[in-house]
C-alpha cells in the first residue's frame, strides 16, 4: 500500500483523488450503468447530464463553447488524432525539446509518412524555451503548425504559450498545445487552435480520460470511425463536433469521475493549492542544491510547475528509486517519455529522478526525502 503523505509523483497521476471522484465512478457502476446518447431511459438521461457537466467544465477552462470539447482516452490518443487532422504532406512544423512521446512519436512518424519538416527548439541555459527562439524558428521558413508542450514534465519549466500562439498566428501557422501538465494548474485559454490534455493529473480525474478542444470554426476531420450513439442511420462518420472525434463507446465511468472532480475544484482555492505544491518543490530544490553529489536539472525559478528532476553522482536513478521505495516514498525515475529533453541533458542512458509533490504534501515529507538523498 502506498503512503499518501509520502506520495511524490503527482506529475504522473494525482493521488489520492478527492473522495467525490471514486464515489462518482462507483455511482455509475451501481446506479447508472449506461452511456449518454445510447437510448432515452432514465439512466441515459443521468449519463447525459454528467457528461454534459464534464464537457462544460473543460470548455470553461479553455474558453470555448461546450460543443468544441471532444473526449478521448488521454493525451496520447488526442495528440495522435489532432496531428493526423492538422498535418498535410510537406508541412513544416516547429516544436520544442520539451515534447512528451505522445507528441514526439506521432509527429515524427507523420513527418516521415507525409514528408514533413520538423524544427525542434532547444531549451536555453536556464532550461526554459525562450519566446525569441520560437519567433526565430517560425521566421526561418513558412510554417504550418506550432506544436507546443505547455510545460516540461521533466523540469517543470513553463512555456509562454500565449506569446507562442500569437507568434504562430502572425506567421500563418496553427497551434497545437499539449496541456497535460498544466490543465488544472494554469490558464488554458491562451489562443491555441487545438488544446489536448489528459485529465488524471491536476484535474484529478480517473485515468483514461482526456480531451481535444478545437477553436470555433476549426472542424477537424474525423480520424477514426465508429459508433457515436447517433439516432441517424449513417454509414459514414459524422463530421460535426464533437462527435467527429468521439467514435466508439465512451469511458462514461471516467467522465462521471471527471465531472465530480471539476465540481470539487470549484469549491477550493486552486491558486493556493498550486502555491503550496510549488513551495514544497522549492524546499526540495533548496535542500538538494546543498548536496555536492546532486545535480538539479535547470529550469527557470519563476512560474515553474511543482516538480524537481535531478541526478546523483554516485547512484543511478533506478537505485535511488528503489531506496526511496523502501522508505515508503513514491517517486518517478527513468526517462519520463521525454526523449528530446533527455538527449539535451545527456541523460539518454539512465534518465533522471523526478519528484513532484502535491498541495497536501507535508514539509516533513520533503525534509525526510532530502535527508535520505543527502545521506547516500
Amino acid at each position: 500500500m502506498m503512503n499518501a503523505a509520502r506520495y511524490l509523483d503527482h506529475a504522473a497521476t494525482s493521488w489520492p483523488k478527492p473522495p467525490e471522484v471514486p464515489a462518482a465512478v462507483s455511482r455509475w457502476f451501481t446506479e447508472v450503468g449506461v452511456s449518454a446518447e445510447r437510448g432515452e431511459g432514465p439512466g441515459q438521461q443521468v449519463a447525459h447530464a454528467e457528461v454534459a457537466a464534464a464537457r462544460e467544465g473543460i470548455a470553461g477552462l479553455c474558453g470555448v463553447a461546450a460543443d468544441r470539447v471532444a473526449f478521448c482516452s488521454g493525451a496520447t490518443e488526442g495528440l495522435n488524432l489532432a496531428l493526423r487532422a492538422l498535418l498535410r504532406r510537406g508541412d513544416r512544423i516547429v516544436t520544442t525539446a520539451f515534447e512528451h512521446s505522445s507528441m514526439a512519436r506521432p509527429l515524427l512518424a507523420l513527418a516521415r509518412d507525409r514528408e514533413c519538416v520538423v524544427r525542434i527548439v532547444a531549451p536555453g541555459r536556464d532550461g526554459g524555451i525562450a519566446t525569441a527562439e520560437l519567433a526565430a524558428a517560425l521566421a526561418e521558413a513558412p510554417t504550418a503548425l506550432l506544436a507546443l508542450n505547455h510545460a516540461s514534465n521533466v523540469t517543470g519549466a513553463v512555456v509562454d504559450a500565449a506569446a507562442g500562439c500569437a507568434l504562430a498566428r502572425a506567421a500563418g501557422a496553427r497551434t497545437l498545445l499539449d496541456a497535460s501538465q498544466t490543465a488544472g494548474l494554469l490558464p488554458l485559454d491562451v489562443g491555441a487552435d487545438v488544446v489536448v490534455a489528459s485529465c488524471h493529473k491536476a484535474l484529478l480525474s480517473p485515468p483514461a480520460v482526456g480531451f481535444v478542444v478545437a477553436r470555433s470554426g476549426l472542424d477537424l476531420a474525423p480520424q477514426k470511425q465508429g459508433g457515436t450513439g447517433s439516432s441517424r442511420a449513417l454509414d459514414t462518420h459524422p463530421i460535426e463536433w464533437p462527435r467527429a472525434f468521439e467514435a466508439g463507446t465512451p469511458n462514461t465511468p471516467g467522465l462521471f469521475g471527471l465531472a465530480a472532480a471539476l465540481r470539487w475544484r470549484r469549491g477550493v482555492d486552486a491558486a493556493g493549492r498550486l502555491a503550496a505544491a510549488r513551495a514544497r518543490a522549492q524546499e526540495l530544490a533548496t535542500a538538494l542544491n546543498a548536496c555536492p553529489a546532486v545535480d538539479v536539472l535547470a529550469a527557470p525559478e519563476t512560474d515553474r510547475l511543482p516538480l524537481i528532476a535531478f541526478r546523483h553522482a554516485g547512484y543511478e536513478p533506478a537505485e535511488i528509486g528503489a531506496i526511496a521505495s523502501m522508505e515508503g516514498f513514491t517517486i518517478r525515475t527513468g526517462h519520463h517519455c521525454a526523449p528530446w529533453l533527455h538527449r539535451h541533458f545527456g541523460a539518454e542512458v539512465s534518465g533522471v529522478v523526478r519528484v513532484s509533490p502535491g498541495p497536501d504534501t507535508p514539509s516533513e515529507t520533503i525534509a525526510a526525502f532530502a535527508a535520505l538523498v543527502a545521506g547516500l
